[in-house]
């Protein structure tokens, strides 16, 4: 293989876990990466005339999420909206607290109550079945549906009294936090596009354009982990699911979101994402499409100008609506199957479909509160020493002289000119995840996109901090063989990290 088709085969490969709009405003752009902001993840891409610009909309970012936590958020009892609710009292709002009430509003009447921001009383009643370990009583749902019933609170002119037992605002708070935090980056002299991503939620605005990959909510319901891919400018995107979060009831999971209507689980539906013009009104509609049927929910998607939404349902059907614009799920609605490996030990073909997931924990500052990821790369080399695979490679682009700290997968990916050109961390939409927790699936392709033979292989795990600590780690596998699941050696970055390969489908 010559020097450029290796280079592009690697290339391919990396595109993976980072794809992104193409042309030159992809070598410009920055990032920047953060964990246990708002309880989640954030990245921050900035494209600008030079790092100093791209730092200052990294600030105004982060600058913009912290004031409006302290006007939204019900975690701290000092923010605005906790001192509203304490008060129990007609009053007068900040405006950003009242377009967040209004928008509240608008989609619950637009849905016929299948967004309520009193929904958090049912959430506190499933919580509290979880942990007595038996299913709630049904009288107390159906008097929690009926008082889901009523607006959550009422508006006398300009004041607001809340009326419902519990509000919270976070169905579209994060999503209006990330439209905020947008228009601060683009104030910034010298920024022309940004990117701000909140825990899987994202918009993209300026002259950007970012493909940005949707999850599925676990790699055995799609191949990859890969629902679609799905190009976004100056949009939003949002998805909601019960991926990460839920509840456990007499041995029974249950999805998170709740439907106020019934004060039940909405468990009909695994995935919704969606895009619209405004990050707020895509987080909202997540919400609500993972209530409703997919039908229901297609035919409100495609009554608001420039929204389209993709569905996954309990049965593993994929549902689209008519302007979604997906690599798998487009016009044409083609779906990939999974993927097999090669041949098996004596050369005939394995039918089997395969998925490899590797999950790892980012260790906290003993401080607490935000901070920045650590440089990681995870690969794969076959019995020669060869990288057929990167898995993942994160990196903060800044500037620095960053690739060569993470100098074993430097040194084995011999593509110094080409990482340092192009950004190579992921965008993905995905249900909102605890901080520091991220999981990366495999269909088993190389970095050309061959399906790989069966035998041995070693997974590498590399991390190092900038002027800090430095970790390094693999396991030899035996792909296309049985079943397994590989433990990496904790340490100062990488709290744990585990690889598993599952057979999901097929057989002989």
């Amino acid at each position: 293989m010559s020097v450029r088709s290796w280079r592009w085969s690697c290339l391919c490969g990396l595109l993976l876990v980072g794809g992104f709009g193409g042309g030159a405003a992809v070598a410009a752009a920055v990032s920047f990466h953060h964990d246990d902001v708002l309880g989640t993840s954030l990245e921050i891409v900035a494209e600008a005339t030079d790092f100093a610009a791209a730092a200052r909309a990294e600030a105004a970012v982060l600058g913009e999420i912290d004031r409006l936590a302290k006007v939204c958020s019900t975690y701290d009892p000092a923010s605005e909206i906790s001192r509203w609710l304490d008060s129990g009292e007609a009053r007068e709002v900040s405006p950003d607290l009242a377009a967040i009430l209004r928008a509240c509003d608008r989609w619950r009447r637009a849905s016929d109550g299948a967004f309520h921001p009193g929904v958090a009383v049912a959430s506190r009643v499933w919580r509290e079945a979880e942990r007595a370990g038996s299913g709630p009583d049904e009288a107390q749902l159906r008097a929690v549906a009926a008082a889901l019933r009523d607006a959550p609170w009422t508006w006398c002119g300009a004041a607001v009294a809340p009326r419902a037992a519990s509000i919270t605002v976070d169905g579209l708070g994060k999503g209006a936090i990330i439209d905020a935090a947008c228009a601060a980056a683009l104030g910034i002299e010298g920024v022309s596009g940004v990117l701000v991503n909140l825990g899987g939620d994202l918009a993209v605005r300026g002259g950007m354009e970012r493909e940005v990959v949707v999850a599925a909510p676990d790699p055995a319901a799609v191949a990859g982990g890969l629902l679609d891919r799905v190009s976004v400018a100056d949009r939003a995107i949002a998805t909601s699911g019960d991926a990460f979060r839920g509840f456990t009831v007499a041995g029974r999971r249950h999805s998170h979101v709740i439907d106020p209507r019934s004060a039940r689980p909405a468990d009909g539906v695994r995935s919704a994402t969606v895009v619209a013009a405004a990050a707020a009104d895509a987080d909202a509609l997540a919400t609500i499409c993972c209530v409703l049927s997919p039908p229901e929910s297609i035919r409100l998607v495609e009554r608001i100008d420039g929204a389209s939404c993709l569905i996954l349902d309990r049965e593993g059907v994929v549902h689209a609506s008519r302007d979604w614009r997906g690599e798998r799920f487009g016009p044409r609605r083609t779906a990939a199957a999974g993927v097999a490996f090669a041949a098996d030990a004596d050369g005939k073909p394995d039918e089997r479909t395969r998925e490899f997931v590797l999950d790892l924990e980012i260790n906290r500052p003993a401080g607490g509160g935000r901070y920045r990821r650590p440089y990681v790369a995870v690969w794969v080399e076959d019995k020669d020493g060869f990288p057929v695979k990167t898995l993942l490679l994160w990196v903060q682009r800044d500037g620095q002289r960053w690739l060569p700290d993470l100098k074993r997968w430097y040194r084995a990916d011999r593509l110094r000119k080409l990482a340092e050109e192009t950004d190579l961390v992921a965008t993905v939409s995905e249900a909102t995840r605890q901080p520091g927790r991220h999981s990366v699936s495999w269909d088993g392709r190389d970095n050309a996109g061959a399906a790989l033979p069966p035998g041995e292989y070693t997974i590498c795990l590399e991390a190092a901090r900038e002027h800090g600590t430095y970790q390094f780690d693999r396991r030899t596998v035996t792909l296309g063989g049985e079943p397994f699941r590989e433990a990496f050696d904790g340490g100062t970055e990488i709290k744990a990290a585990t690889f598993e390969e599952r057979v999901v489908g097929g057989g002989r």
